[in-house]
């Protein structure tokens, strides 16, 4: 064998040997790309499955002490959810905690400064809706996040609902003062005693009764309720800036103020 051929050889040899490496190269990025896509796609299932839970069990409250310690609230933008819930489950004994926690969700960014989904929870209720607790990053390389809430009324979609009953004791003397008037309503529907023209008349005090007794009752419950279902769009996006977008719908199982 001649020198060139063996020159020959080697070069053919070379070319191989580097086209295997860039190929294995590939494939290892390639790999390790979906292994980064796959890690994301199951936070983000594990997000979506913990807020589902969390938002499904929301709640007002008409329940207020004199001082006025808690107040609920429902605060929800187009980027970040604040809310009640009674979805927690302590988990270390004569901690002092009950299922009632203040969650909030929000596209923030990490420490690194890229965004990211942040968390932030507060295990008591007080009178400072909104501020305080801890905050964690629960979710990375998402590059939006966005709420919707319906309106079961209007039948559309808004972008925004913010609920904060900081006058519980307030509304609950005046849901109380309307109870009165019902009663007194079927009080005077129910009697037969008397004359027809009197009967007649309590007929007609009970309508006027309960006229003024259901538009008392509006105002006081007007926008005070939480929506219907929460629509929550999701879209990742990968180290090429490809983008996987998720989206899921949850219903609220209280929308009305509880009274405890």
């Amino acid at each position: 064998m001649t020198m060139i051929e063996v020159m020959v050889a080697v070069a053919i040899l070379a070319v191989m040997g580097f086209l295997t490496y860039g190929s294995l190269v590939i494939t290892i990025r390639s790999q390790q790309r979906a292994d980064v896509l796959q890690e994301r796609y199951h936070a983000a299932r594990v997000f979506l499955g913990r807020f589902k839970r969390e938002v499904s069990m929301a709640f007002l409250s008409l329940h207020q002490a004199e001082d006025k310690r808690t107040e609920t609230l429902f605060d929800g933008a187009r980027d970040r959810l604040t809310f009640n819930t009674s979805a927690y489950e302590p988990i270390r004994r004569d901690a002092h905690e009950s299922d009632e926690l203040e969650v909030e969700y929000r596209l923030d960014r990490d420490e690194e400064g890229q965004p990211a989904v942040v968390r932030r929870v507060k295990l008591h209720i007080d009178e400072r809706g909104g501020k305080g607790g801890r905050e964690e990053v629960v979710l990375q390389g998402v590059k939006e996040l966005e709420f919707e809430y319906y309106n079961e009324e209007g039948q559309d979609w808004e972008s925004e609902w913010e609920v904060t009953i900081d006058d519980a004791v307030e509304k609950r003397e005046m849901l109380k003062t309307i109870k009165l008037a019902r009663d007194a309503a079927e009080a005077l529907r129910t009697d037969d005693t008397g004359g027809i023209g009197q009967r007649i008349g309590n007929q007609v005090a009970a309508e006027a009764y309960d006229k003024v007794a259901e538009k008392s009752e509006q105002d006081v419950m007007e926008r005070i309720t939480l929506p219907s279902r929460i629509r929550v769009k999701l879209v990742l996006e990968d180290e090429t800036g490809r983008e996987y977008p998720l989206e899921t719908q949850v219903e609220l199982r209280v929308t009305d103020p509880l009274w405890y």
